[in-house]
């Protein structure tokens, strides 16, 4: 990866810093979806932690690691990142976020909205994901969005204000003085899109945390540290190919295709927020 880390901006104890990709494109080949992807149950009995995704539009479409969608049986957040193809369904895997409930439509909506990195780097396990669901409060039904309804609004407040920079592709958050999430694209129109969801659902975990400022060189090391990370691929990308692998620093995802990685995440496995019970 080539990766550059720019100066950041602070908002308490949230740290963002930008990231630019030498590997970007100026033609993605795929889209992120929006009216022509249909999220729903799967047919028959449906499971907790598949959804089958289906794309009625033109080119392949891009649905992403940590996205929220709502409705259906039960509230979900996807756990992996994946390319589905132009006409075609694809089974996605997904975590519930709603443990309360069972019952209900059969479409799921995508609103852009993020999980926190507390769940997401939870959705190794459901009983976990439920647990820190719970740590943001109570809902009707468990789920997510109601529990974290305060918080989220004070996060939007937090970073409302900010946007990419041109040519950016990325965003390092820090939490209370240490790096946490890293997420980066191949292309700066596709951070662009996700941007609203990405930065509001790090700063859910900001919200109420130490005002400790993430210094500079613990970001760069952290970035240098990904080069290390062993990766081996695993199922679930569609269209592309999905890696995962990690050490003691990190714990990385990405989605190849067409030669490129489309969308790299990595999280501190040291942070506080990850390995919180």
């Amino acid at each position: 990866m080539d990766l550059h880390v720019g100066n950041p901006v602070v908002r308490g104890a949230l740290t963002l810093f930008p990231v630019f990709n030498g590997g970007a494109v100026r033609g993605r080949g795929y889209d992120l979806g929006g009216g022509a992807l249909r999220v729903a149950e799967r047919a028959g009995t449906p499971a907790v932690d598949q959804l089958v995704v289906t794309n009625r539009g033109p080119r392949p479409a891009l649905l992403t690691e940590g996205e929220l969608l709502t409705g259906g049986w039960q509230n979900r957040v996807v756990t992996r990142s994946a390319l589905v193809g132009a006409g075609r369904s694809a089974v996605v895997a997904v975590r519930c976020v709603e443990a309360r409930r069972w019952s209900g439509g059969t479409e799921h909506a995508r609103d852009g909205e993020r999980a926190p990195v507390a769940v997401r780097a939870a959705t190794a396990d459901q009983a976990t994901v439920w647990r820190r669901v719970a740590g943001y409060g109570a809902g009707a039904t468990g789920s997510f969005q109601d529990a974290a309804r305060d918080r989220r609004a004070r996060a939007r407040r937090l970073v409302g204000d900010l946007a990419p920079l041109p040519f950016q592709c990325g965003v390092l958050a820090g939490v209370a003085g240490r790096p946490l999430l890293l997420e980066v694209f191949d292309s700066p129109r596709t951070l662009a899109a996700a941007w609203d969801g990405l930065v509001a659902g790090t700063a859910v975990d900001a919200v109420g945390a130490d005002p400790v400022v993430t210094p500079g060189h613990r970001a760069r090391r952290f970035v240098a540290q990904l080069a290390a990370v062993p990766t081996a691929p695993v199922s679930g990308g569609g269209e592309g190919t999905a890696f995962a692998g990690a050490t003691a620093t990190a714990r990385l995802s990405s989605l190849s295709w067409r030669g490129r990685a489309v969308v790299t995440v990595a999280t501190n496995p040291a942070h506080p927020l990850v390995v919180a019970a």
